[in-house]
């Protein structure tokens, strides 16, 4: 069965390769061919808003958005030791952040990961220098079947394709199907993936970044950093394309 749902994954790969988005996916202007691999514009590209410093050093959120910066802030203070630091290349707005988290997403759009993993590389490069193994945040085995792929696993692979940091899909599992956190409130996210993450393996002092696509509260990435964490890797951080943007 594995084996036919990873042949069935590689067949909408390949189909995908064939119909590859005339238009740009952050903004839906025609795209030349030479650009479509790329799927966004360069225009969108320059549109993307970086994150500012100075930041928290352990968070990466802008020191206007909570206080002074240092070894932890108001966003990150709870945040359990297992998660040593988290940072993203971009803010979440409505414009080509989003529309380019929602193609990879929800419409099918793997070529979307490639424009974000070139945002990732060239922002967080500082971040990556010191990082031995990227590791995917994994999606749970329904949605994972009606999605076809993950999403996180196919940015952590075109990141590698970028940094050369090898990445190891599986070695995350989640042991129970969650809520999405789409639609819960902060305290319910934390309780919502509270333990819902396993390592199969051994990772002795390795030093892991967990990827995924956005952060939000951190709850996701701390409970996989948890469970990595005890499975021996060391210093567990995540990057994440976009952060949501949240109030002082």
């Amino acid at each position: 069965m594995g084996s036919l749902a990873a042949a069935a994954r590689e067949a909408l790969g390949d189909l995908e390769s064939l119909l590859l988005p005339e238009a740009c996916l952050g903004c839906g202007d025609y795209l030349s061919s030479a650009a479509r691999e790329a799927g966004c514009c360069a225009v969108c590209r320059s549109r993307l808003r970086r994150i500012p410093p100075p930041a928290c050093g352990r968070c990466g959120q802008p020191s206007d958005r909570w206080d002074a910066p240092g070894p932890s802030c108001g966003f990150c203070r709870a945040w359990p030791a297992d998660l040593a630091w988290a940072a993203s290349a971009v803010w979440m707005d409505d414009g080509p952040a989003r529309e380019l988290v929602h193609g990879l997403k929800y419409g099918g759009w793997r070529v979307a990961a490639g424009p974000m993993a070139e945002v990732l590389a060239r922002e967080l490069g500082a971040r990556l220098a010191a990082v031995e193994l990227l590791v995917p945040v994994p999606l749970g085995r329904r949605r994972l079947s009606d999605r076809g792929y993950n999403q996180a696993a196919v940015l952590a692979a075109a990141l590698s394709a970028r940094t050369g940091i090898p990445v190891r899909e599986g070695l995350l599992v989640r042991t129970r199907d969650t809520r999405t956190q789409t639609a819960l409130g902060p305290s319910e996210r934390w309780a919502n993936v509270a333990g819902a993450f396993g390592a199969k393996g051994r990772l002795a002092g390795t030093r892991v970044a967990l990827v995924d696509d956005v952060l939000t509260t951190g709850a996701t990435l701390a409970a996989c950093a948890a469970a990595l964490a005890a499975s021996g890797a060391m210093a567990v951080g995540a990057v994440t394309f976009a952060r949501a943007a949240v109030p002082n």
